[in-house]
């Protein structure tokens, strides 16, 4: 099938030994419907170089184009890098009016129907993303589609003993706080639709339960009517990544972080 074009966000902050350059030109290659945006989080490593060489040294124009890189040059959070990269992907004219200290390396305007954003280290492969459209290729018009690692017969989900178990805590503590029943909030490879890329113009209150935020501004703006819009996709493959960002103190501050986000949004 055709699939719809798509830009996905893909935060980067000291990620020069773990971005797999060579999978992600590979995707692209062979889906020439998507563009990435690198969003580089003022990285202290070689990131910014490594990825200005990935661009640069690309002979295929259409390729080229199709990649895009923010170099920020403070470190602020996955949280607003991502905001910032999908509002300069989806929303150019609102990221424009910002006047945002970034090195911008791109070729055009991105005009896309959907946009997302996925882990660096890809423990969600892209892969994935076409697994995604199979939800919608019905003429089905989800405003929202979240990867979720549902481990089952016939997937590949490994995942530590620890992240699991205290992964099973948190969704329960947030569909609690939604009302809404969701599986995995946190897993870091969604898409939804280009008109609902200005739910990203507000700055969000955690750095990294942004996720939650994203899924409680769909429930500010439409209520209980999201949940027929909304839907998580059982990913097939995910893999634990050595080098995460979170630490075991991050998953201590999540339980307040949770009180906090949803007090803050009531």
């Amino acid at each position: 099938m055709q699939f719809p074009k798509t830009c996905v966000i893909i935060p980067c902050y000291n990620e020069a030994d773990r971005l797999d350059i060579l999978k992600i030109e590979r995707y692209l290659i062979e889906n020439k419907s998507v563009e990435i945006v690198f969003a580089n989080d003022g990285s202290t490593d070689k990131t910014s170089e490594v990825l200005s060489n990935f661009r640069n040294g690309l002979i295929d124009l259409d390729l080229k184009n199709r990649i895009h890189i923010l170099d920020f040059k403070h470190n602020e959070g996955k949280a607003e890098v991502v905001r910032k990269g999908m509002l300069f992907a989806g929303d150019n004219s609102y990221y424009n009016s910002l006047n945002l200290d970034a090195k911008i390396h791109s070729d055009g305007k991105i005009d896309c129907e959907y946009f997302g954003f996925w882990d660096a280290d890809l423990a969600t492969p892209l892969s994935e993303l076409n697994w995604f459209y199979h939800f919608i290729e019905n003429g089905e018009s989800y405003w929202l589609l979240m990867g979720s690692r549902v481990a089952r017969l016939g997937s590949n989900i490994n995942r530590t003993f620890f992240r699991h178990y205290t992964g099973r805590i948190f969704a329960t503590f947030i569909s609690m706080g939604l009302k809404w029943k969701v599986h995995d909030s946190q897993c870091g490879a969604k898409l939804l639709r280009k008109d609902f890329v200005p739910i990203f113009r507000e700055p969000f209150k955690t750095k990294w339960l942004f996720d939650v935020e994203i899924l409680l501004r769909f429930k500010s703006l439409h209520g209980n009517e999201s949940l027929k819009h909304i839907i998580e996709i059982p990913i097939r493959d995910w893999q634990d990544v050595k080098g995460s960002k979170i630490k075991l103190k991050d998953f201590l501050k999540v339980p307040y972080q949770i009180w906090k986000v949803f007090r803050d949004y009531r």
